[in-house]
């Protein structure tokens, strides 16, 4: 494969696809996730530093990417959206300079954004737009080309290329740690290659292999960890990263249905692209032993494995990890397809092959691409709050409950929600508290403490207790009740929770 390559026209029409898909998700609605993001972010552009003052057991690149999205183009659905269109099409063009030379035909060749990028915006719902497992998708496959980049040079060239392959991880690592584990399967074959294949000398490999995949992942790790250091909070952060994880776990219950429901959906929206991928595989391992084929089936392996240790919190999204390496594999299976389609005397198989593959993801697109088109492409606020209640009916309720609070006559000042973050993002409020009011499951017994403490500092004028976590807080610390029965009054109920004022 060489390096890079040149953009034709075919490249340019798919990269318009790719943004006109984009454009139909521009105004989804943000789920429960994506505005908690959000709302991280925006405390952060409000001068509180993340971890000291607002708490989230995740690393910070998911708020970091929210910040910058919504410093630019603003913290709203359209902002968030946009930035990550511009990210993806980004990526596409990557996508497409890159892989040029691993097909055999330019015009499969130029269908691989639309089998990564397009299917991840096709199968995406408002739950899985710009999660953490989406977006990590970029930089693992730089830091994947990189290193196999790297499998062909030596010298002072292969220091360079596995140097930036560390750096890329480095910062992958501030999304989540545990993709350690897919990073150590990409440099763990060029050691394996180095070693077995080319024999080369344990000094050689020291210097041009592992010392700078050292130097490279350790900059961004220390670029953070100063940083956190200068503002006195790398005391909770090292807490966060590696003390509470494995107490959250070990305190948290296994759903069942979460995990089959995430397999489910995940068969339900890539199963098409799996069974091309299946063909390159089978090519892969039984003739050409292609050794980027084999970095991309090592992806596959390690990031399933990264998933079934999540099983304890796994939902739909994190399978986007995967959605990059299918659909690569994917396209590589349809180049190899396309030798023996060519040959066919009717064009009939072929129709029905791209006609089977694209059906059930063209469905999808059109039944997105309908309601956007039936309310006036969401252009005004009411026509654009119609058409997020399409993809998440709780979207109105959520609304309301916010609009309840924002009258003129509503007390000022920070509230805390104990429930879904969108309410924060529809009043304009941020969150009274350190500690969220999101996925409280999750919380440590120490934490209930804490949470209690910081409600009777800072005193917010209003709280809202959801239905669903007013039963987690009975469960796991229901002083926290008799603290807001004591200190507040029932000013409303709704059909999503409660309402308190301060007395």
């Amino acid at each position: 494969m060489n390096c890079v390559a040149k953009l034709n026209r075919i490249d340019f029409l798919v990269l318009i696809v790719i943004v006109i898909i984009g454009l139909v998700h521009l105004p989804f609605p943000f789920d429960g996730d994506q505005a908690f993001f959000r709302l991280g972010a925006w405390e952060m552009q409000q001068g509180k530093i993340l971890y000291r003052d607002f708490w989230d057991i995740k690393q910070p690149g998911i708020f970091c990417f929210y910040f910058l999205a919504g410093t630019l183009f603003g913290f709203n659905e359209i902002g968030i959206h946009a930035f990550e269109l511009i990210y993806m099409v980004f990526f596409s063009i990557i996508l497409l300079l890159t892989l040029k030379s691993y097909f055999r035909h330019q015009i499969i060749a130029s269908l691989v954004p639309l089998l990564t990028v397009g299917v991840y915006y096709i199968v995406s719902g408002a739950w899985h737009l710009t999660q953490v497992e989406a977006l990590v998708g970029f930089p693992l496959f730089l830091c994947l080309w990189l290193t196999f980049q790297s499998f062909k040079t030596e010298g002072k060239q292969r220091f360079i290329l596995v140097l930036l392959s560390g750096f890329i991880g480095g910062i992958i690592l501030l999304f989540k740690l545990i993709f350690l584990c897919i990073l150590f399967s990409f440099w763990l074959t060029i050691l394996m290659y180095s070693v077995l294949i080319k024999r080369e000398s344990i000094k050689k490999i020291f210097i041009e292999i592992c010392l700078p995949i050292f130097i490279g992942i350790m900059f961004p790790l220390l670029v953070v960890a100063t940083y956190f250091v200068w503002f006195n909070s790398f005391s909770i952060v090292y807490q966060t990263f590696f003390i509470y994880p494995p107490l959250i776990i070990a305190n948290s219950a296994l759903e069942q249905s979460d995990f089959i429901s995430g397999i489910k959906w995940f068969l339900q929206s890539f199963y098409p692209l799996v069974l091309i991928a299946i063909i390159a595989v089978d090519a892969s391992l039984r003739k050409s032993k292609n050794i980027f084929t084999l970095l991309l089936i090592v992806w596959c392996v390690f990031g399933s494995s990264v998933i079934v240790l999540q099983y304890k919190a796994l939902w739909e999204y994190h399978f986007l990890l995967l959605f990059v390496p299918i659909g690569i594999l994917a396209t590589k299976g349809l180049d190899i397809l396309w030798n023996y389609l060519k040959e066919l005397s009717s064009p009939v198989p072929t129709i029905l092959l791209i006609f089977l593959l694209l059906l059930p993801l063209s469905s999808t697109l059109i039944k997105k691409s309908v309601t956007l088109v039936n309310n006036n492409f969401a252009l005004t606020e009411d026509t654009r709050l119609e058409y997020q209640t399409v993809f998440r009916k709780k979207y109105p309720s959520l609304h309301s409950e916010a609009n309840f609070i924002s009258q003129p006559e509503s007390l000022a000042g920070e509230i805390y929600v104990a429930g879904d973050p969108s309410i924060y993002y529809f009043s304009g409020r941020t969150q009274a508290t350190i500690l969220r009011g999101w996925a409280l499951e999750y919380f440590l017994p120490e934490q209930w403490v804490k949470l209690i403490e910081q409600l009777d500092s800072s005193k917010p004028p209003y709280i809202f207790i959801d239905y669903g976590p007013q039963a987690i807080i009975k469960e796991y610390f229901p002083k926290m009740l008799e603290f807001v029965e004591q200190k507040y009054q029932v000013l409303r109920q709704s059909n999503n929770g409660i309402w308190y004022i301060i007395k």
